[in-house]
């Protein structure tokens, strides 16, 4: 690989991702909404797996199938991740199973919604996709799911499940650099678009956009279908 800056990487990925959501114009159509997410998706694991060799962690990561504490934190994410996983959701699960899902959402809805902005950064309860420790979507999760990392599985324990703080997790800061830079770019892209893709609050949109089965042309056409879901 040739000793490309980092800082130059990061900024050629987020001028790739602006471009690629500002042409959603001339194919207004919920498969290119579903395109653009699972683009950014993968451009993000491929970018990790291709820097990962002249830049890995510098510790060994502590993340590993079947340790979910990160998946009790309230996940921000943005709206073509959020239609794109609607979709996954539909063409991959029972009947049953996205009916248990919405209950799930439903019920953690019922508990987020009275509390204030302070006590909301404090919520912890598991992510309504998260079953037996895994995540039910995990080939469609979002861009924050896949940067997310950390050296120390009994501090993620610590600092998430049994003090509930704000903190810092040491992790390795690539994946969460290009995640960061990918989802700058989409923004940016989509703004330029005319679209609002606000930080939205991944569980309550995931309500959202499962309740309409027309929730990705709503969308499309400029219905501000996410209103209540919007992070502060």
């Amino acid at each position: 690989m040739s000793l490309v800056p980092l800082k130059d990487i990061l900024g050629e990925l987020s001028e790739a991702m602006q471009e690629n959501c500002s042409q959603l114009p001339q194919n207004r159509t919920p498969a290119m909404v579903y395109t653009l997410a699972k683009g950014a998706a993968d451009i993000h694991d491929g970018a990790v797996n291709s820097l990962r060799p002249s830049l890995p962690p510098t510790k060994e990561i502590a993340c590993a199938a079947g340790c979910s504490h990160c998946c009790h934190l309230p996940v921000v994410t943005e709206a073509i991740t959020v239609l794109r996983l609607a979709h996954y959701i539909r063409t991959n699960f029972s009947p049953e199973a996205i009916e248990a899902l919405r209950t799930r959402i439903a019920a953690r809805q019922a508990q987020l919604l009275p509390l204030d902005s302070a006590s909301r950064r404090h919520f912890r309860q598991a992510c309504p996709l998260l079953e037996n420790n895994q995540c039910s979507a995990y080939e469609a999760r979002p861009l924050i799911c896949r940067s997310f990392n950390s050296f120390d599985e009994s501090a993620c324990r610590t600092e998430i499940l049994e003090k509930a703080n704000d903190f810092y997790m040491e992790g390795y800061p690539l994946p969460f650099e290009i995640g960061s830079a990918l989802t700058r770019g989409m923004v940016s892209g989509l703004s330029s678009a005319g679209y609002r893709d606000a930080q939205l609050d991944l569980a309550a949109a995931l309500g959202v956009a499962l309740d309409r089965a027309d929730a990705a042309e709503a969308w499309l056409a400029g219905e501000d279908i996410f209103a209540n879901s919007l992070v502060a």
